[in-house]
């Protein structure tokens, strides 16, 4: 089980939701008529806090004037419930919120326990979310039946104990690993949905997550691109930074992503055809000439060192076929010399033909940090410094120096490696 809570203002839109929404159905209500309309209800419970501000000589009405909670059991833990299985529920949900008085893993905190038992509020059951999980709606007036405040600090927080303590004593999945469990789903149903997807696209992916039963927010910028996005599972929602390993669901990441789980797809397809083509000609019984496939020879001069590097006929056409839309000028000098580099094993070399360090050295005089920059080219700074030899680059002395890699836009190094591995097969 699962729940929120939270302090709101707008007491009368809550109560109207949690009893007008469709299918919804009165589980119990608390020192308040049960045949009058929603926003009658609120309108007692506001009288009952003006009576109470002026008794307290207080003409001000409290700005969060209502307590609102979610309390979602799992699917299969509330399995064949009856209304009185809810009301239960509800009661034992309250009793355990009143009685907490300590923040959870902190004992020497102190709260002001609720007293909601004692309080208008009203239950209410609802079905009619996508994944099928009933859940309760409770709202709460802040003004307890004698007068006093129901504290909200760390209303929330205090409701997740209530919810893991009941889970406790039911023998429920923890709140914790519930949402461990989630996470762990969401993200194998987008890499799924991922994979399907012939090119990636916002709208497709949203569409077929939304085929699953989760609902979608993107977050969007002035020029509609998406910096952002939140999927929400039953009650739950799920920032896109915490799904997938390393983050690889998040905006800036998901198309490389994509791209990484059809390379293997590319490759696989290529294997398939020559085996498919290995057997049509044995089954015909014909020897097929084995002809050396022409070669293209490239020598590639990387930080004083000529390289040799020789790439067959197949693979320089998988290279220009990747490569076609991009300026003969680039494809030569740069991308398709990165792509050579990676083929033939020269991993270093590749980065280093692309990638320019910049040193920024922090000298101390006098205990004052002094800050100077200098620009270098070529891997072997990285690895001076790495070696601890900083005296060869003029920057002895110095209390901490840093190394900022700054990647051409134009490469992507990934998809490079990815193209390679397509390549060699």
């Amino acid at each position: 089980m699962i729940t929120q809570g939270k302090a709101i203002s707008h007491g009368a839109r809550a109560i109207e939701y949690s009893m007008e929404k469709d299918k919804a159905q009165l589980v119990k209500v608390n020192d308040l008529p049960e045949n009058i309309e929603p926003l009658a209800m609120w309108s007692r419970m506001m009288q009952h806090q003006h009576q109470c501000m002026k008794d307290r000589y207080n003409p001000k009405p409290i700005k969060l004037n209502a307590l609102r909670f979610e309390i979602s059991p799992a699917k299969e833990e509330s399995a064949g419930w009856t209304m009185t299985d809810w009301q239960n529920l509800a009661d034992e949900f309250i009793a355990v919120l009143d009685g907490i008085d300590r923040r959870c893993g902190k004992p020497d905190s102190h709260l002001k326990p609720t007293n909601i038992k004692n309080s208008q509020y009203v239950v209410s059951l609802h079905t009619d979310s996508k994944s099928g999980i009933p859940h309760l709606h409770i709202v709460a007036n802040r003004i307890d039946n004698m007068g006093k405040t129901n504290d909200a600090h760390y209303i929330g927080e205090r409701a997740v104990h209530a919810a893991n303590i009941i889970n406790e004593r039911r023998g429920w999945v923890q709140s914790v690993q519930r949402r461990d469990e989630n996470i762990q789903q969401i993200s194998e149903d987008c890499i799924a949905i991922l994979k399907a997807m012939p090119e990636f696209d916002w709208e497709t992916y949203s569409q077929m997550l939304n085929a699953k039963g989760y609902d979608i927010k993107l977050i969007k910028d002035d020029k509609e691109v998406v910096k952002g996005y939140a999927i929400r599972k039953g009650n739950s929602i799920y920032k896109s930074s915490i799904l997938g390993k390393s983050r690889k669901l998040m905006p800036s990441k998901i198309e490389a992503t994509w791209v990484g789980l059809h390379a293997s797809d590319k490759q696989t397809a290529i294997q398939s055809k020559e085996v498919c083509t290995q057997t049509m000609a044995h089954n015909n019984k014909e020897v097929m000439p084995q002809s050396k496939p022409s070669i293209y020879h490239y020598s590639i001069t990387v930080d004083g060192e000529q390289l040799e590097v020789d790439i067959p006929d197949m693979v320089k056409s998988v290279f220009d076929e990747e490569f076609g839309s991009l300026d003969e000028e680039v494809k030569q000098t740069n991308l398709f010399k990165v792509a050579a580099l990676l083929f033939a094993g020269y991993l270093d070399a590749a980065i280093l033909w692309r990638l320019q360090a910049e040193v920024v050295a922090v000298p101390v005089a006098d205990g004052v940090k002094i800050r100077t920059m200098m620009s270098v080219t070529g891997l072997f700074v990285v690895q001076k410094w790495q070696n601890g030899s900083a005296n060869r680059l003029n920057v002895a002395g110095v209390d901490s120096i840093s190394f900022i890699i700054n990647h051409d836009v134009k490469v992507n190094m990934t998809n490079l490696l990815c193209l390679c591995r397509i390549a060699r097969a």
